[in-house]
């Protein structure tokens, strides 16, 4: 079997880490110690996948280390607002990791800016909620005469449903992309849209458990002319969150995903590549104990990462499984928290009082403060 270089291919796989785990960057800090995916356990940070769920989940946040902050509040009794700003997400990094190989010199210094997340939700009766969320991002580099600069605007449409006990939230995801590179009498515009569904069940068992299956599928199309990219996504995931005491809570989850690119350079449909990526699967255990008002937490994720790239007369296939943990600590003063996720090398290396660590020291490596407005 042909092998690409080992550069390229260590690139591809940090790419794919990227885009399988890419929520351990984006989610605040509690997520992050419980195993990195929003979607297994319910958390504030489910509000940015389902916007139905605003006036449920309303809290201010500000992330110090990741430098973004919002506010989702309740209004009167059936409307609820959001508006985050700075606030990254996944579909930013796999635009950045698309910009960063693509086009002139110019337009692969792109780095586009989340610049707002807003939230509107109205409740139309017990138990039916509508939301809708639209997310905007740009960048743009003007040099005389070359000229290079992307933007995204993100919309979704959210559904929150309950029948009993059980729960049922929904997204539909719209995306559009216009992509502009001028270079030396060189003018190539190109647009992209995407759309996909988010689907995720809350299933009571008993009075202490919850199940929470879900499904997310999406699809796009973006690419510089004269390439053409298409992008398909399929996620499954199940989880399990379970509160044997009011004090304790434990999740296990497991996620499978697929991941199939296309790209077709000059139009014939040949000289293109074709990246399949299988994440099989991720398996993420998690604990949360408090403690008068210290949190302790410990999560783990175990994952398996199967790739295989079809080019013009090779096909390579990697395969590749990483395993993180992290501890994280919380400080709660009524509905005021403060997450902290530990600096692993403060462990090894003790605390520095004059001079620091020479990797990087200090006792917290990311740190969250909120302030709940629901019960």
């Amino acid at each position: 079997m042909p092998f690409v270089n080992r550069g390229v291919w260590l690139r591809r796989t940090a790419l794919a880490v990227l885009l399988l785990a890419s929520s351990l960057s984006a989610s605040p800090v509690r997520v992050a110690t419980l195993g990195g995916e929003s979607r297994l356990l319910l958390d504030s940070t489910n509000l940015f996948d389902y916007p139905a769920l605003v006036r449920q989940l309303a809290h201010a946040d500000i992330e110090l280390f990741d430098d973004w902050a919002g506010i989702a509040l309740p209004v009167g009794k059936k409307h609820g607002v959001a508006l985050f700003l700075n606030r990254p997400d996944a579909g930013l990094d796999e635009l950045s990791a698309y910009l960063s190989d693509t086009g002139s010199r110019l337009f692969r210094a792109l780095e586009p800016k989340p610049w707002f997340d807003a939230i509107y939700g109205l409740q139309l009766r017990q138990g039916l909620s509508l939301g809708i969320g639209a997310r905007y991002a740009y960048d743009v580099l003007d040099r005389g005469l070359e000229e290079a600069s992307v933007s995204r605007w993100d919309s979704r449409l959210g559904l929150c449903l309950a029948s009993g006990h059980r729960r049922l939230d929904a997204t539909l995801y719209l995306e559009n992309l216009a992509l502009h590179d001028r270079e030396l009498g060189t003018n190539i515009e190109a647009d992209g849209k995407g759309y996909g569904i988010d689907l995720r069940g809350r299933w009571p068992i008993g009075e202490t458990a919850i199940l929470l299956p879900s499904i997310r599928w999406r699809q796009a199309d973006i690419g510089l002319s004269p390439e053409e990219r298409q992008v398909e996504e399929l996620t499954l995931a199940l989880s399990a969150n379970v509160r044997p005491a009011p004090t304790v809570l434990g999740v296990l989850g497991i996620v499978v995903a697929g991941n199939w690119q296309s790209t077709d350079i000059s139009g014939d449909g040949l000289s293109g590549t074709k990246l399949r990526r299988w994440l099989l699967p991720a398996v993420i255990a998690g604990g949360e104990v408090q403690v008068g008002s210290l949190l302790l937490r410990l999560g783990a994720r175990h994952e398996s990462v199967l790739e295989e790239i079809d080019g013009p007369g090779e096909v390579d296939l990697y395969f590749d499984n990483g395993f993180v943990t992290d501890v994280g600590l919380g400080i709660e003063f009524g509905d005021f928290v403060l997450d902290g996720m530990l600096e692993k090398d403060f462990l090894r290396d003790g605390p520095h009082f004059l001079g620091g660590s020479s990797r990087g020291g200090g006792l917290l490596a990311n740190i969250s403060l909120l302030y709940r407005l629901y019960p």
